[in-house]
């Protein structure tokens, strides 16, 4: 007998949007739901379906979650309306707690964000007080002079047997030199903000979240060669008063897209702990404008969210 329950679903103004609810089996639920989003343009159900092994094995201690599908991505239809596409991601991401509210319940919300999926994480965790954890995986990343120089010295010495460096060298020099390949490249679909626009919108998201003692783990991978000292991927904001609240990890073992079973159980065995954790401290009844916001449909008014400096990977 399996240790959970999964149930479709079928949601937001439209019914456009698509996910699946997992549940435990028996016993009670925990006062928190989590939230498992797109990595990306990826399906709902994450690298190496680690959205699929997550959201089960939440279920087992009695966690509940809903992995879904943005407006446009995967099964979901696209938006009806015209908002700009992080703004309607936090529109969806308030309509699946807002189902979840109302067919568990549960009134208070972690949102795990791999990769690009961290800044409609954090854009979340700023519109909606309902959240109160907040993981993300690979995500806004700020490495100084230093940690850079290493990484690219790392990635050299390893490009003679690496297949993928030595193809994309191979396909930037024919762009370089090839006035026909450089035309056939495919262009950037979005167009990211500035370094600076990025970093102050971070640091303003960051106290937010901060100062409403939302928990936050940012956790960060080794992928292609990256180190870490002292908090290298937060750069400039290592110190800073709202970092010094918030957990950080780095394992230098484990992938980007966790490649590998090991990766997986590693990967898997830090969020459940962490989340057991934001549970174990989380209030379980409502407060009042969270109740307010749920009941006028989740809507709260927002800036335009930041954009990740991370990108998912592209082979």
């Amino acid at each position: 007998m399996s240790d959970y329950k999964e149930t479709p679903v079928q949601f937001g103004p439209d019914g456009s949007l698509i996910g699946i609810i997992t549940t435990p089996a028996e016993g009670p639920l925990a006062p928190v739901a989590c939230l498992m989003l797109n990595m990306g343009a990826n399906h709902r159900i994450g690298p190496r379906r680690i959205n699929v092994k997550l959201a089960r094995e939440m279920a087992g201690r009695g966690i509940s979650c809903i992995r879904m599908d943005l407006a446009g991505l995967g099964d979901s239809g696209p938006a009806s309306g015209s908002e700009h596409f992080l703004t309607q991601a936090v529109l969806d991401l308030q309509a699946a707690m807002n189902l979840i509210q109302t067919m568990l319940g549960v009134r208070r919300f972690i949102v795990i964000g791999l990769c690009s999926g961290a800044t409609n994480g954090l854009s979340l965790a700023v519109a909606d007080s309902r959240v109160v954890g907040l993981l993300m995986f690979d995500g806004y990343a700020f490495p100084g002079r230093r940690a850079q120089l290493e990484r690219q010295f790392r990635r050299a010495l390893a490009a003679p047997t690496n297949p993928a460096v030595i193809g994309k060298t191979a396909r930037w020099l024919q762009r370089k030199f090839s006035a026909k390949a450089a035309a056939a490249a495919a262009p950037h679909i979005f167009e990211p903000d500035p370094p600076e626009v990025t970093a102050a919108v971070f640091r303003r998201s960051m106290t937010q979240v901060a100062e409403r003692n939302v928990a936050v783990l940012l956790f960060y991978t080794g992928t292609m060669h990256v180190t870490d000292r002292k908090r290298d991927q937060l750069g400039p904001f290592a110190n800073e008063a709202f970092t010094q609240r918030f957990e950080y990890r780095f394992i230098g073992e484990i992938d980007h897209s966790l490649t590998s079973m090991e990766s997986q159980r590693i990967f898997m065995e830090v969020v459940c702990d962490w989340a057991l954790r934001v549970s174990q401290g989380a209030v379980a009844a409502s407060a009042p404008h969270a109740a307010a916001a749920a009941r006028s449909g989740g809507q709260f008014a927002s800036s335009r969210p930041a954009v990740a400096l991370q990108r998912d990977p592209v082979i």
